[in-house]
């Protein structure tokens, strides 16, 4: 466990090396039981000496919800905020960039899933917004372990979305020896997200997803060598 703001904000990268889970937490097929869901999120609160945790059904989307508002069914959103102490918010991820943000003055905080589309669509606008909004100063963020610009090949298709967006995204990508497909740095994408929505104290973990196979799951990884994808790394933040 990390102390982001020592004495009230707290996060740790859960990935491979935590013994305690099967990394787990949301039931996406019949693989998957309610009780090994149950008690992996048992597993991070307990280690958190936390009271509940919020995971996300995420869905590559832009959405943030306000955790501190009623929640009965497992929200569609990528991100999520709130001011409530003993309350684990958490992020999946297994190429994608989590990341976590807390408010200078430890009273609010906040989980995003910053995928290529739910980054192309404001997700790190969003949540600085949404957090801001409930009266968060000095933001401070935390961009976790995520698939690095060595080992992340996207096709024309793609390059041309983000240039379409904005010619400046061109920084972001490097011809690959592949005809028509580049080299995208999808955390710097992210940092410069969170830069230009006025965040300045950034911690970037800058561990690639896919090259750590002792230690991180990876989606695209798993693709390649044609093996099953079922973990997912867990960000996790929370308030004491």
């Amino acid at each position: 466990m990390e102390g982001l703001i020592n004495g009230s904000v707290y996060y740790k990268i859960f990935n491979k090396t935590f013994n305690n889970s099967s990394h787990r937490y949301i039931k996406k097929n019949n693989s998957i039981n309610e009780t090994e869901i149950v008690e992996n999120k048992k597993s991070i609160t307990t280690y958190f000496k936390a009271q509940d945790i919020l995971i996300l059904n995420q869905v590559h989307g832009n959405q943030i919800v306000n955790a501190d508002e009623s929640i009965i069914a497992v929200p569609e959103a990528d991100g999520s905020i709130t001011t409530k102490k003993n309350l684990v918010l958490a992020v999946q991820s297994a190429d994608c960039v989590p990341v976590l943000l807390a408010s200078g003055d430890g009273k609010i905080i906040g989980a995003a899933h910053a995928g290529w589309k739910g980054s192309i669509n404001n997700i790190i606008s969003n949540i600085v917004t949404k957090i801001t909004e409930k009266g968060a100063k000095n933001l401070i963020a935390v961009i976790g372990p995520a698939i690095a610009q060595s080992s992340y090949e996207v096709d024309d298709e793609y390059y041309k979305a983000f240039l379409s967006k904005d010619i400046n995204n061109k920084q972001f990508f490097i011809n690959s020896i592949k005809e028509k497909h580049y080299m995208f740095d999808l955390p710097a994408f992210v940092e410069l997200k969170l830069k230009e929505a006025g965040v300045k104290d950034i911690k970037n973990i800058a561990e690639d997803t896919y090259t750590n196979p002792l230690k991180y799951p990876s989606k695209r990884r798993s693709y390649h060598l044609q093996e099953p994808y079922n973990q997912n790394i867990l960000s996790a933040i929370v308030m004491k």
